[in-house]
């Protein structure tokens, strides 16, 4: 009786130990699948969100620099400044500008409904400021970037409306533009000779 329980005794030992190993072994590969699955949910989570995106802080300035031997004309420097706040570079294919004046002054113009007020006198048309042999600018992550186009803009002219824009992607589905108005600023002597 007593080699027959110790017999059993050993079979129920060595029948624990081998379910103790498939638990373990079970508890081991559960635990790998959730590793994986944390990780592939933290890969979709970076992709889905903002994290992963074009993040673009845009404006424009404009700064206006007078010629010495020309008494009609100014020259302005457009600045559109970009700062990329997200994690990733952003490449501008198609940034453009366009710049407007006000047509008459004795008589402004505005729109109905929402009177916003009208520059209905083209200085400069709606064109990319890319450089063909470039192809894109670039900004990359944590980086402020300014990019200059310089034009002649008429003394005459007191205010100028300079809009200008750039896509998230190739196809100019999501635009992203700024608009401002700046003061045709003439140099001190112009000034002073007033």
């Amino acid at each position: 009786m007593l080699n027959l329980s110790n017999s059993l005794r050993s079979r129920v030992l060595d029948t624990w130990e081998m379910d103790a190993e498939k638990i373990k072994l079970w508890i081991e590969t559960i635990s790998h699948l959730f590793s994986i699955l944390a990780i592939g949910a933290a890969a979709w989570w970076f992709f889905r969100t903002t994290k992963s995106k074009p993040r673009i802080q845009f404006d424009i300035d404009c700064k206006f620099l007078s010629l010495t031997k020309n008494d009609n004309d100014l020259i302005a420097e457009l600045q559109f400044i970009f700062e990329n706040k997200g994690f990733i570079e952003h490449r501008l294919y198609n940034l453009t500008v366009s710049i407007h004046a006000v047509e008459s002054e004795k008589h402004l113009k505005e729109k109905a409904g929402t009177r916003e007020f009208l520059f209905l006198k083209t200085l400069l048309p709606n064109v990319s400021i890319v450089p063909k042999k470039y192809g894109f600018y670039f900004v990359r992550p944590g980086v402020r970037q300014i990019i200059t186009h310089i034009i002649r803009v008429p003394k005459a002219e007191s205010i100028i409306r300079v809009t200008a824009g750039f896509d998230y992607n190739r196809s100019g589905k999501y635009p992203h533009t700024s608009r401002r108005v700046f003061e045709v600023h003439q140099s001190s002597q112009d000034i002073l000779a007033l």
